[in-house]
C-alpha cells in the first residue's frame, strides 16, 4: 500500500534551514540529501525545488539542475523561481524561445499572484537576456 508521508510545516522549516546552511557552508555533498527529502515531503514547496538545483548548478551540474527546476514546474502549483533559474539556463544554452516561454510563466504567475519582488526579479532577468 502506498502511503502519502506528511511532515509538519516546522519538520520541512528545520530541513530547508539544515540544507541552507550546508549549502552556505559549501557542504554540497550533504545539502543535496536534505533538499531531496524535503522534495519528498514537501513536493508543493519551490524551495526545496530550487535549492536542490542551485545544489546541482554549484556542483557545474547545470543538465540536472535544468531537469530540476523543469520538475518542479510540473509538480509545484506555482514555482515562478525555479522557472527563473530555468529561464537563466535556458539561455545560457541558447534556447532563447523556451527561455522566454519559462519568463512569461514566471510574470504570469507574478501579476497572478501581485508579487512585486517576484515581478522585479523577472524584469532583472528581462534586462539580462
Amino acid at each position: 500500500m502506498n502511503q502519502v508521508l506528511e511532515a509538519s510545516p516546522s519538520a520541512i522549516e528545520a530541513l530547508y534551514a539544515t540544507g541552507h546552511w550546508l549549502y552556505s557552508q559549501l557542504r554540497i555533498e550533504q545539502a543535496m540529501p536534505v533538499f531531496r527529502a524535503m522534495i519528498q515531503l514537501a513536493p508543493h514547496d519551490e524551495r526545496g525545488w530550487l535549492a536542490l538545483g542551485a545544489c546541482h548548478e554549484t556542483e557545474d551540474q547545470s543538465e540536472i539542475a535544468l531537469e530540476i527546476y523543469g520538475a518542479a514546474t510540473a509538480v509545484a502549483p506555482a514555482a515562478p523561481r525555479c522557472e527563473l533559474a530555468r529561464a537563466r539556463l535556458l539561455f545560457a544554452r541558447g534556447m532563447v524561445r523556451e527561455a522566454r516561454q519559462a519568463l512569461a510563466e514566471a510574470a504570469r504567475i507574478a501579476e497572478h499572484f501581485r508579487d512585486d519582488d517576484l515581478r522585479a526579479l523577472v524584469a532583472m532577468e528581462r534586462r539580462k537576456s
